[in-house]
């Protein structure tokens, strides 16, 4: 004969998957609030890094700006104009640069995958 379980064993057993359950949840929501706080401080030192890259380009382009003028080599029309066409090329390329890596945002081995075990092709 096989042995009988006992309703109390089964019983005491779900008990401690639920709490076991119970402790993981906590764990997790109590990860997931440390990790969105840090979140949200790297997002708002990102920003004020930002703002003091802003303000130190443009710092650097008043003193090419006062350099250029104070040393008669150019005029301010020049000047300005030599500052503006040196954003331009750097807001164009970070857009280069964004674009080109806008293709890792295809997820392009997932759906290659996905699509071999859909259509029945081997997992490799």
């Amino acid at each position: 004969m096989y042995p009988t379980t006992s309703t109390g064993s089964v019983a005491s057993l779900m008990t401690s998957l639920r709490t076991l359950g119970e402790r993981f949840l906590a764990l997790l929501i109590l990860e997931c609030r440390q990790a969105g706080q840090s979140l949200a401080w790297m997002v708002g030192l990102a920003l004020i890094a930002g703002v003091l890259l802003i303000t130190g380009w443009l710092a650097l382009l008043a003193c090419i700006v006062l350099l250029l003028v104070h040393h008669q080599i150019v005029g301010w029309g020049w000047a300005l104009a030599i500052a503006a066409l040196l954003s331009f090329a750097g807001a164009g390329g970070l857009i280069f640069l964004a674009v080109r890596q806008s293709r890792h945002l295809r997820f392009a081995v997932t759906l290659r995958q996905l699509k071999q075990t859909f259509d029945g092709g081997s997992c490799a």
